[in-house]
Protein backbone atom coordinates (compact mmCIF):
# COMPACT_ATOMS: atom_id res chain seq x y z
CA UNK A 1 0.00 0.00 0.00
CA UNK A 2 1.09 3.40 -0.76
CA UNK A 3 2.41 5.35 1.99
CA UNK A 4 0.48 8.19 2.47
CA UNK A 5 3.38 11.12 3.33
CA UNK A 6 1.27 14.23 3.21
CA UNK A 7 -2.30 14.83 3.90
CA UNK A 8 -3.55 17.48 1.61
CA UNK A 9 -5.81 19.27 4.46
CA UNK A 10 -8.61 21.38 3.06
CA UNK A 11 -11.02 23.46 4.87
CA UNK A 12 -14.46 24.18 4.09
CA UNK A 13 -14.41 27.36 1.49
CA UNK A 14 -17.69 29.87 0.45
CA UNK A 15 -18.14 32.85 -0.90
CA UNK A 16 -19.79 35.90 0.86
CA UNK A 17 -22.61 37.11 -1.01
CA UNK A 18 -21.96 40.28 -2.37
CA UNK A 19 -24.83 40.36 -5.10
CA UNK A 20 -25.12 38.34 -8.75
CA UNK A 21 -21.53 40.03 -9.89
CA UNK A 22 -18.35 40.19 -8.25
CA UNK A 23 -15.44 42.83 -9.53
CA UNK A 24 -15.47 43.26 -13.50
CA UNK A 25 -18.93 42.10 -14.27
CA UNK A 26 -17.67 38.09 -13.34
CA UNK A 27 -20.47 36.29 -11.48
CA UNK A 28 -19.44 35.36 -8.05
CA UNK A 29 -20.23 31.46 -6.93
CA UNK A 30 -22.93 30.82 -4.16
CA UNK A 31 -22.42 31.64 -0.40
CA UNK A 32 -22.38 28.17 1.19
CA UNK A 33 -25.14 27.71 3.23
CA UNK A 34 -26.11 25.51 6.17
CA UNK A 35 -26.96 22.21 5.20
CA UNK A 36 -25.66 22.24 1.66
CA UNK A 37 -23.79 19.50 0.47
CA UNK A 38 -20.57 20.54 -2.25
CA UNK A 39 -18.10 17.37 -2.00
CA UNK A 40 -17.39 15.41 -5.18
CA UNK A 41 -18.68 12.14 -5.43
CA UNK A 42 -16.46 10.09 -7.39
CA UNK A 43 -15.31 6.78 -7.07
CA UNK A 44 -12.03 4.94 -7.60
CA UNK A 45 -12.88 3.77 -11.00
CA UNK A 46 -13.69 7.56 -11.93
CA UNK A 47 -10.27 8.75 -10.67
CA UNK A 48 -8.40 6.28 -12.77
CA UNK A 49 -10.22 7.21 -16.12
CA UNK A 50 -9.84 10.71 -15.57
CA UNK A 51 -6.09 10.34 -15.03
CA UNK A 52 -5.81 7.99 -18.30
CA UNK A 53 -8.16 10.50 -20.25
CA UNK A 54 -6.29 13.70 -19.10
CA UNK A 55 -3.08 12.83 -18.17
CA UNK A 56 -1.87 9.26 -20.13
CA UNK A 57 -1.84 8.18 -16.57
CA UNK A 58 -2.04 4.41 -15.61
CA UNK A 59 -2.67 4.09 -11.88
CA UNK A 60 0.26 1.80 -10.00
CA UNK A 61 -0.45 2.62 -6.86
CA UNK A 62 -3.50 5.20 -5.18
CA UNK A 63 -5.13 6.16 -1.92
CA UNK A 64 -7.32 9.05 -1.04
CA UNK A 65 -6.41 11.95 1.20
CA UNK A 66 -8.10 12.91 3.88
CA UNK A 67 -10.10 16.40 2.86
CA UNK A 68 -12.74 18.57 4.26
CA UNK A 69 -14.77 19.28 1.06
CA UNK A 70 -12.63 18.58 -2.25
CA UNK A 71 -11.29 14.94 -3.19
CA UNK A 72 -7.91 14.50 -3.57
CA UNK A 73 -5.29 11.33 -4.08
CA UNK A 74 -2.05 10.30 -3.98
CA UNK A 75 -1.13 8.49 -6.52
CA UNK A 76 2.20 6.66 -8.03
CA UNK A 77 1.98 6.38 -11.92
CA UNK A 78 2.96 3.34 -14.10
CA UNK A 79 6.48 4.69 -15.48
CA UNK A 80 6.96 1.21 -17.58
CA UNK A 81 4.20 2.84 -19.54
CA UNK A 82 4.95 5.27 -22.20
CA UNK A 83 2.82 8.12 -21.67
CA UNK A 84 1.43 9.79 -24.55
CA UNK A 85 0.61 13.42 -22.78
CA UNK A 86 2.98 14.03 -20.35
CA UNK A 87 6.84 15.03 -21.25
CA UNK A 88 8.20 13.70 -18.23
CA UNK A 89 6.38 11.26 -15.12
CA UNK A 90 7.20 12.02 -12.15
CA UNK A 91 9.27 9.85 -9.93
CA UNK A 92 7.79 11.20 -6.20
CA UNK A 93 3.95 10.92 -7.90
CA UNK A 94 1.11 13.08 -8.07
CA UNK A 95 -1.52 14.57 -6.36
CA UNK A 96 -5.21 14.78 -8.16
CA UNK A 97 -7.42 17.53 -6.94
CA UNK A 98 -11.03 17.91 -7.49
CA UNK A 99 -12.65 20.77 -6.10
CA UNK A 100 -15.72 21.19 -4.33
CA UNK A 101 -18.71 22.53 -6.46
CA UNK A 102 -18.55 26.16 -5.27
CA UNK A 103 -14.73 26.66 -6.06
CA UNK A 104 -15.36 24.67 -9.49
CA UNK A 105 -17.52 27.93 -10.46
CA UNK A 106 -14.46 30.38 -10.61
CA UNK A 107 -11.94 29.38 -12.57
CA UNK A 108 -9.97 31.70 -12.44
CA UNK A 109 -9.17 31.37 -9.23
CA UNK A 110 -7.32 28.22 -10.00
CA UNK A 111 -5.13 30.19 -12.41
CA UNK A 112 -4.19 32.43 -9.48
CA UNK A 113 -3.25 29.50 -7.78
CA UNK A 114 -0.88 28.15 -10.36
CA UNK A 115 0.87 31.55 -11.11
CA UNK A 116 1.18 31.94 -6.71
CA UNK A 117 3.12 28.41 -6.99
CA UNK A 118 4.96 29.65 -10.05
CA UNK A 119 5.91 32.64 -8.53
CA UNK A 120 7.05 31.00 -5.09
CA UNK A 121 9.21 28.56 -7.21
CA UNK A 122 10.91 31.60 -8.93
CA UNK A 123 12.25 32.66 -5.47
CA UNK A 124 13.36 29.37 -4.40
CA UNK A 125 10.27 28.62 -2.53
CA UNK A 126 9.01 24.42 -2.43
CA UNK A 127 5.76 23.77 -3.57
CA UNK A 128 3.91 21.56 -5.95
CA UNK A 129 4.20 22.06 -9.37
CA UNK A 130 1.21 21.69 -11.85
CA UNK A 131 1.01 19.09 -14.88
CA UNK A 132 -0.44 20.09 -18.16
CA UNK A 133 -3.56 17.92 -19.58
CA UNK A 134 -4.25 16.62 -23.06
CA UNK A 135 -5.43 19.92 -23.86
CA UNK A 136 -2.24 22.20 -23.04
CA UNK A 137 -3.71 23.28 -19.71
CA UNK A 138 -3.32 23.02 -16.24
CA UNK A 139 -7.35 22.46 -14.59
CA UNK A 140 -10.09 21.24 -16.70
CA UNK A 141 -13.87 21.17 -15.44
CA UNK A 142 -15.32 18.03 -15.40
CA UNK A 143 -18.79 16.47 -15.07
CA UNK A 144 -18.85 13.88 -12.52
CA UNK A 145 -21.98 12.68 -11.52
CA UNK A 146 -24.93 15.79 -11.40
CA UNK A 147 -22.16 17.85 -10.90
CA UNK A 148 -18.98 20.29 -11.94
CA UNK A 149 -15.72 20.26 -10.52
CA UNK A 150 -12.27 21.46 -11.49
CA UNK A 151 -9.61 18.73 -11.98
CA UNK A 152 -5.99 19.26 -11.69
CA UNK A 153 -2.68 17.16 -11.44
CA UNK A 154 -0.17 18.44 -9.22
CA UNK A 155 3.56 16.68 -8.63
CA UNK A 156 3.74 15.42 -5.13
CA UNK A 157 5.98 17.26 -2.88
CA UNK A 158 7.86 14.77 -0.76
CA UNK A 159 9.08 15.07 2.66
CA UNK A 160 6.92 15.02 5.91
CA UNK A 161 4.47 17.14 7.16
CA UNK A 162 4.69 19.62 10.18
CA UNK A 163 2.02 18.13 12.44
CA UNK A 164 4.06 15.28 14.27
CA UNK A 165 7.37 15.80 14.10
CA UNK A 166 9.93 16.87 16.93
CA UNK A 167 9.07 20.93 17.52
CA UNK A 168 12.25 22.40 19.16
CA UNK A 169 11.82 26.43 19.11
CA UNK A 170 13.95 27.08 16.08
CA UNK A 171 11.25 25.26 14.05
CA UNK A 172 8.24 27.72 15.07
CA UNK A 173 10.66 30.22 14.85
CA UNK A 174 11.22 28.99 11.28
CA UNK A 175 7.50 29.01 10.81
CA UNK A 176 7.21 32.45 11.63
CA UNK A 177 10.36 33.54 9.18
CA UNK A 178 8.95 31.46 6.35
CA UNK A 179 5.46 32.71 6.00
CA UNK A 180 6.88 36.06 6.24
CA UNK A 181 9.35 35.40 3.07
CA UNK A 182 6.27 33.83 1.23
CA UNK A 183 4.17 37.25 1.73
CA UNK A 184 6.99 38.97 0.38
CA UNK A 185 6.65 37.28 -2.68
CA UNK A 186 2.99 36.87 -2.94
CA UNK A 187 3.48 41.11 -3.18
CA UNK A 188 4.17 40.40 -6.47
CA UNK A 189 0.65 38.67 -7.45
CA UNK A 190 -1.91 40.81 -8.73
CA UNK A 191 -3.97 38.29 -10.53
CA UNK A 192 -7.51 39.10 -11.06
CA UNK A 193 -8.44 35.67 -9.81
CA UNK A 194 -6.75 36.05 -6.62
CA UNK A 195 -7.84 39.82 -5.70
CA UNK A 196 -11.49 39.07 -6.43
CA UNK A 197 -11.60 35.90 -3.89
CA UNK A 198 -14.11 35.70 -1.05
CA UNK A 199 -14.39 32.76 1.05
CA UNK A 200 -15.41 31.59 4.29
CA UNK A 201 -12.14 31.27 5.80
CA UNK A 202 -10.93 34.30 5.24
CA UNK A 203 -10.47 36.59 8.23
CA UNK A 204 -12.33 39.35 6.75
CA UNK A 205 -15.77 37.83 6.32
CA UNK A 206 -15.64 36.47 9.71
CA UNK A 207 -19.08 37.59 11.02
CA UNK A 208 -20.41 35.35 8.58
CA UNK A 209 -19.66 32.73 11.30
CA UNK A 210 -22.88 33.96 12.93
CA UNK A 211 -25.02 31.84 10.46
CA UNK A 212 -23.08 28.55 11.48
CA UNK A 213 -23.80 28.59 15.79
CA UNK A 214 -26.39 26.61 15.55
CA UNK A 215 -23.96 23.75 15.68
CA UNK A 216 -22.57 25.06 19.21
CA UNK A 217 -24.33 22.86 21.96
CA UNK A 218 -22.11 24.39 24.48
CA UNK A 219 -23.76 27.68 26.19
CA UNK A 220 -20.41 28.48 27.53
CA UNK A 221 -18.25 28.52 24.23
CA UNK A 222 -21.46 29.63 22.25
CA UNK A 223 -20.42 32.80 24.78
CA UNK A 224 -17.02 32.58 23.99
CA UNK A 225 -17.37 32.74 20.24
CA UNK A 226 -19.93 35.67 20.58
CA UNK A 227 -17.77 37.07 22.60
CA UNK A 228 -14.89 37.17 19.92
CA UNK A 229 -17.43 37.97 17.25
CA UNK A 230 -18.59 41.54 18.92
CA UNK A 231 -15.17 42.31 19.45
CA UNK A 232 -13.55 41.75 15.69
CA UNK A 233 -16.46 44.28 14.53
CA UNK A 234 -15.85 46.78 17.07
CA UNK A 235 -11.90 46.40 17.42
CA UNK A 236 -10.65 44.95 13.45
CA UNK A 237 -13.55 45.72 10.96
CA UNK A 238 -14.67 49.05 12.25
CA UNK A 239 -11.12 50.06 11.75
CA UNK A 240 -10.24 47.77 8.62
CA UNK A 241 -8.68 50.53 6.31
CA UNK A 242 -5.73 51.17 9.01
CA UNK A 243 -4.11 47.73 8.48
CA UNK A 244 -1.94 46.99 5.63
CA UNK A 245 -3.13 44.54 2.69
CA UNK A 246 -1.67 42.36 0.44
CA UNK A 247 -1.75 38.77 -1.02
CA UNK A 248 -1.60 36.30 1.90
CA UNK A 249 -1.43 32.76 1.87
CA UNK A 250 -4.20 32.15 4.01
CA UNK A 251 -3.65 28.88 5.42
CA UNK A 252 -0.55 28.08 7.30
CA UNK A 253 -1.02 25.22 8.77
CA UNK A 254 0.51 22.33 10.48
CA UNK A 255 -0.56 19.72 7.86
CA UNK A 256 0.30 22.08 5.07
CA UNK A 257 3.78 22.72 5.86
CA UNK A 258 6.82 20.41 4.66
CA UNK A 259 9.81 19.20 6.27
CA UNK A 260 12.82 17.40 5.81
CA UNK A 261 15.73 16.30 7.93
CA UNK A 262 18.20 18.78 8.25
CA UNK A 263 21.14 15.88 7.94
CA UNK A 264 20.03 12.16 6.53
CA UNK A 265 20.21 10.65 9.75
CA UNK A 266 19.14 14.13 11.60
CA UNK A 267 16.37 13.86 14.06
CA UNK A 268 15.87 17.40 13.68
CA UNK A 269 14.06 18.89 10.76
CA UNK A 270 14.05 22.49 8.73
CA UNK A 271 10.57 23.83 6.74
CA UNK A 272 11.23 22.71 3.23
CA UNK A 273 7.95 23.83 1.77
CA UNK A 274 4.47 24.74 1.50
CA UNK A 275 1.30 22.91 -0.04
CA UNK A 276 -1.99 23.19 -0.64
CA UNK A 277 -3.34 27.13 -2.25
CA UNK A 278 -7.00 26.93 -1.76
CA UNK A 279 -7.23 29.93 0.77
CA UNK A 280 -4.75 32.66 -1.13
CA UNK A 281 -6.42 35.75 -1.28
CA UNK A 282 -5.98 39.25 -0.90
CA UNK A 283 -6.51 40.15 2.71
CA UNK A 284 -4.69 41.75 5.85
CA UNK A 285 -1.43 41.21 6.60
CA UNK A 286 -2.30 40.73 10.52
CA UNK A 287 -4.68 38.42 9.59
CA UNK A 288 -1.73 36.11 7.85
CA UNK A 289 0.29 36.42 11.52
CA UNK A 290 -2.72 35.75 13.36
CA UNK A 291 -3.47 32.61 10.80
CA UNK A 292 0.19 31.11 11.30
CA UNK A 293 0.41 31.60 15.38
CA UNK A 294 -2.96 30.00 15.68
CA UNK A 295 -1.85 26.74 13.81
CA UNK A 296 1.81 26.83 15.96
CA UNK A 297 -0.33 27.14 19.26
CA UNK A 298 -2.36 24.70 18.50
CA UNK A 299 0.23 22.22 17.63
CA UNK A 300 2.33 23.21 20.44
CA UNK A 301 -0.52 23.24 22.87
CA UNK A 302 1.11 26.36 24.50
CA UNK A 303 0.17 29.74 24.10
CA UNK A 304 4.23 30.86 24.67
CA UNK A 305 5.01 29.24 20.75
CA UNK A 306 3.35 32.75 19.50
CA UNK A 307 6.20 34.65 20.95
CA UNK A 308 8.39 31.96 18.51
CA UNK A 309 6.32 32.68 15.14
CA UNK A 310 6.34 36.39 16.16
CA UNK A 311 9.67 36.57 16.44
CA UNK A 312 10.62 34.89 12.84
CA UNK A 313 7.65 36.87 10.82
CA UNK A 314 9.31 40.11 12.56
CA UNK A 315 12.68 39.86 11.29
CA UNK A 316 10.74 40.01 7.38
CA UNK A 317 8.07 42.74 8.19
CA UNK A 318 8.02 44.96 11.19
CA UNK A 319 4.71 44.49 12.51
CA UNK A 320 3.00 48.26 13.53
CA UNK A 321 1.75 48.04 16.98
CA UNK A 322 -1.74 48.84 15.70
CA UNK A 323 -1.46 45.17 14.89
CA UNK A 324 -0.16 43.63 17.61
CA UNK A 325 -2.59 45.22 19.97
CA UNK A 326 -5.51 43.22 17.64
CA UNK A 327 -3.75 39.66 17.55
CA UNK A 328 -5.37 38.26 20.35
CA UNK A 329 -9.13 38.98 18.81
CA UNK A 330 -7.67 37.49 15.09
CA UNK A 331 -6.41 34.95 16.71
CA UNK A 332 -8.98 34.06 18.70
CA UNK A 333 -11.49 34.48 15.42
CA UNK A 334 -9.43 32.21 13.57
CA UNK A 335 -9.79 29.65 16.32
CA UNK A 336 -13.34 29.88 16.61
CA UNK A 337 -14.02 29.16 12.44
CA UNK A 338 -11.72 26.16 12.83
CA UNK A 339 -14.48 25.06 16.04
CA UNK A 340 -17.33 26.08 14.26
CA UNK A 341 -16.92 24.60 10.68
CA UNK A 342 -15.55 21.70 11.78
CA UNK A 343 -18.53 20.98 13.47
CA UNK A 344 -20.26 22.28 10.92
CA UNK A 345 -18.87 20.05 8.17
CA UNK A 346 -19.23 16.96 10.49
CA UNK A 347 -22.94 17.20 10.50
CA UNK A 348 -22.93 17.41 6.34
CA UNK A 349 -20.99 14.42 5.93
CA UNK A 350 -20.95 12.23 8.93
CA UNK A 351 -18.27 9.81 7.62
CA UNK A 352 -14.98 12.92 7.74
CA UNK A 353 -15.05 12.50 11.12
CA UNK A 354 -10.93 13.49 10.97
CA UNK A 355 -12.07 17.08 10.95
CA UNK A 356 -13.12 16.81 14.89
CA UNK A 357 -9.65 15.69 16.36
CA UNK A 358 -8.65 18.82 17.17
CA UNK A 359 -11.53 20.47 18.74
CA UNK A 360 -10.61 18.98 22.61
CA UNK A 361 -6.91 21.22 22.13
CA UNK A 362 -8.94 23.88 20.02
CA UNK A 363 -11.52 24.80 22.84
CA UNK A 364 -9.14 24.39 26.04
CA UNK A 365 -6.16 27.29 23.75
CA UNK A 366 -9.73 29.52 23.11
CA UNK A 367 -10.15 29.61 26.61
CA UNK A 368 -7.01 29.95 27.80
CA UNK A 369 -6.35 32.55 25.25
CA UNK A 370 -9.44 34.95 25.41
CA UNK A 371 -9.14 34.81 29.49
CA UNK A 372 -5.87 36.48 29.02
CA UNK A 373 -6.00 40.21 28.70
CA UNK A 374 -4.11 41.92 25.26
CA UNK A 375 -1.79 43.92 27.03
CA UNK A 376 -0.83 41.07 29.05
CA UNK A 377 -0.21 38.16 26.31
CA UNK A 378 1.17 41.06 23.48
CA UNK A 379 3.99 41.29 26.93
CA UNK A 380 4.15 37.57 27.28
CA UNK A 381 5.08 36.66 23.60
CA UNK A 382 7.08 39.65 23.29
CA UNK A 383 9.61 38.47 26.21
CA UNK A 384 8.87 34.85 24.71
CA UNK A 385 10.65 36.71 21.23
CA UNK A 386 13.23 38.91 22.55
CA UNK A 387 14.36 35.27 25.05
CA UNK A 388 14.75 33.24 21.89
CA UNK A 389 16.73 36.13 19.28
CA UNK A 390 19.13 36.92 22.33
CA UNK A 391 19.88 32.71 23.30
CA UNK A 392 19.97 32.35 19.22
CA UNK A 393 22.77 35.28 18.62
CA UNK A 394 25.03 34.33 21.31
Amino acid sequence: MMEMKTIQKKRPSATSAEGPEGENGHDKPETLKPGSKIRPTVTEEDVRKLLERLYGIIVLEMCELDSYDDKNFLLQADRAVKNPILKTVSANGYVLKIANTLDSQDEGFFEGQREVMEQLHGRGIHCPRPAQNIYGRYHSVESLGESRHVVRLLEFLPGKVFHGVPHPDRLFYQAGLFIAKIDAVLKQINHEGIMRRQSIWMLDNFLQLKDFLYVIKDEQHKDIIEQVLEAFEKRIIASKDQFERGVIYGDFNEHNIIVNRKEENSKEYDIAGIIDFGDVCHSLYVFELAIAMTYMMLESADLDTGGLVLAGYGMLRLIPQHEKEVLRVAIAARLCQSLVLGLYTSTVDESNQYILSSQTRGWSLLEALWAEKDKDILERWDRVSEQYLTRSTK
